[in-house]
């Protein structure tokens, strides 16, 4: 479901626990809330209250259509999943420094348990697929490391005329996926030149997480990825 980005997959997925569930663990993984970086000019996002939805908001919404996100707020959900379920509060400075040259390390940001470390790493297992042989993101790849990653191809709303016009193509990724070190997401806003996340940003989430990997000294992943069974007969 995840490999091939399956809009179908996803609602079957999203039925076995419900709607109540499903609103439940998006508010946990903080949309529809403020980041709490206390950014001036941040949008909090858009997701509608259930006593709202219509009968076609729930399916709509287990694919990720019908709400929307900031780009910190996307980067979070898999930072949490990263972090073995325990979401951290985003932040952008690590602390301060005064004229005499003095570090005051920031206050320690708020963490929250929003699903189990066991649940968490199987879906970043999961993930992986997504850049492997027969995913939707095989340019997301980086020689040497596992990637846990997702693609992400929406309709972008266009006020002027109340209807969707254009696509926002992503990719926010993970890695070493064994040993989480980094996250980068990539948002291409309204692309000319095709419209699927894993073709567009794919390439450039492994151009920035290379950067990263190479700053900070990561080594290499110590395993292989596992091969997933996405067919039946694989």
């Amino acid at each position: 479901m995840l490999a091939k980005s399956s809009n179908v997959g996803t609602i079957l997925a999203a039925e076995s626990i419900g709607g109540p569930k499903l609103y439940e663990y998006l508010q946990r993984f903080g949309i529809g809330r403020p980041t709490g970086m206390v950014f001036p000019g941040e949008s909090s996002g858009q997701l509608p209250q259930p006593s709202s939805w219509s009968a076609t908001t729930f399916p709509t919404l287990a694919f990720g259509q019908g709400f929307n996100v900031n780009s910190v707020q996307l980067a979070s959900v898999y930072a949490t999943l990263a972090n073995g379920g325990v979401r951290i509060q985003p932040s952008l400075v690590s602390g301060t420094v005064d004229l005499a040259g003095d570090f005051t390390p920031a206050a320690p940001a708020v963490s929250e348990r929003v699903v189990s470390e066991r649940t968490a790493d199987t879906v970043l297992a999961m993930m992986e697929a997504v850049v492997g042989e027969g995913g939707t993101a095989p340019g997301a790849a980086i020689e040497g490391y596992r990637v846990a990653g997702k693609t992400g191809t929406a309709q972008r709303v266009d006020p002027a005329c109340g209807c969707y016009r254009g696509y926002t193509a992503s990719f926010v990724g993970v890695a070493p996926a064994d040993d989480p070190h980094l996250v980068v997401s990539v948002v291409l806003q309204d692309p000319k030149r095709g419209r699927y996340g894993g073709q567009l940003a794919g390439p450039v989430f492994t151009d920035v997480m290379s950067f990263g990997l190479k700053s900070k000294h990561v080594p290499p992943s110590g395993s292989v990825a596992p091969k997933p069974r996405l067919f039946e007969g694989d």
